[in-house]
């Protein structure tokens, strides 16, 4: 796995950049598409449109400002937050549920309503946390 440094993160401030080419993400989503049902991500995602329903992606996961995520999800890797996680309301989305094997990044644009469990949690000045985070045990 890729240091810190090496995808991006400027550890030294607070400040979140994302380059998916350093990240190896090789898969898209773009920006007005909407995929629904079962899938599965080799490689990571980078989210510009809508994903709903479930699936598991293998490798990071970047949910860009214009991305929205819906459903139940499994990332192996880190969760990079600058879109929206669950549906857009004023309460929580109890049917979106993401589970993170690694760290999750909630940018300062980031929102989200459903329920992120994920081994840790680093929040920006302005996120919105609206739904539960729980943290992952290594006996989970």
């Amino acid at each position: 796995m890729a240091t810190a440094a090496e995808v991006g993160i400027d550890t030294g401030h607070d400040t979140l950049v994302i380059d998916p080419v350093k990240m190896n993400i090789t898969n898209r989503v773009a920006e007005g598409t909407i995929l629904a049902g079962k899938h599965r991500f080799e490689g990571g995602l980078l989210l510009q449109g809508t994903l709903d329903g479930s699936g598991e992606i293998a490798g990071r996961l970047v949910v860009w400002h214009s991305g929205q995520l819906r459903g139940r999800f499994r990332v192996l890797g880190d969760l990079y937050v600058l879109g929206q996680v669950g549906a857009t309301t004023d309460n929580t989305d109890p049917d979106t549920l993401v589970e993170c094997q690694g760290t999750a990044y909630v940018a300062s644009t980031g929102i989200s309503t459903g329920t992120i469990l994920a081994t840790r949690l680093r929040m920006y000045d302005g996120a919105t946390l609206q739904g539960p985070f729980k943290t992952l045990r290594s006996d989970e």
